[in-house]
């Protein structure tokens, strides 16, 4: 990649996604996802911050600021990460096949290990916004009522993160052999799900426009 993705215009990033290059991807799309989600958060907060009708959480609200806005800085690090481990792991499936049973343990290996690095980036993407998740139910509830619309897409964007990441996760779980690594991170994927439905039942039963 010649620069940051978040250097990038909004159109250059789009026609990087939407040509025949192997990255960006999905998983950078994942990455911008979780972005998009901490802008809007950083919004309510924002004009949480400058109505006087919320006075009694300010100070509440300043703390989360600097959170959203750091998890958004690394949602756009990882966008570069997933695609560099990308690329990584294609180049390790474009090397010849050797004739010899060494070679072919060797070119193997250095396969499976560039899958569990392709994985990480997505993972990283998942963990990050699972654990926002309850502060993203703090926004939705007690964010200025006037947003609660960008509360709602932040915390949909910020879902749809998590699930768009997995299957990242998943797609290189496929082919990775190393069973505990596997079962490891089904756990883990579960426990991402989890915080999803969390905040999914809060945006069902709760939230009214």
């Amino acid at each position: 990649m010649e620069k940051a993705f978040r250097t990038e215009t909004i159109d250059g990033f789009l026609d990087a996604l939407g040509s025949t290059a192997p990255a960006p991807g999905g998983g950078a799309a994942a990455g911008l996802l979780g972005a998009q989600a901490c802008a809007l958060a950083e919004k309510v907060c924002a004009l949480t911050l400058t109505n006087k009708k919320y006075a009694e959480i300010h100070e509440q609200v300043e703390a989360w600021q600097p959170i959203f806005r750091e998890a958004r800085s690394i949602m756009l690090d990882l966008m570069d990460e997933d695609a560099a481990h990308f690329e990584a792991l294609m180049a390790a499936y474009r090397q010849p096949k050797p004739a010899d049973e060494a070679g072919q343990s060797a070119r193997a290996e250095a396969i499976q290990q560039a899958l569990e690095k392709s994985a990480q980036a997505p993972a990283q993407i998942a963990q990050t916004m699972a654990d926002m998740m309850p502060l993203f139910t703090k926004v939705l509830q007690q964010g200025n009522a006037n947003l609660i619309t960008d509360s709602i897409i932040a915390a949909q964007c910020a879902m749809a993160a998590v699930h768009a990441a997995i299957l990242n996760v998943r797609i290189n779980l496929k082919s990775i052999k190393n069973e505990f690594y596997v079962r490891e991170m089904e756990d883990t994927i579960r426990s991402w799900e989890d915080a999803c439905s969390a905040i999914d039942a809060v945006l069902t039963y709760q939230v009214t426009l």
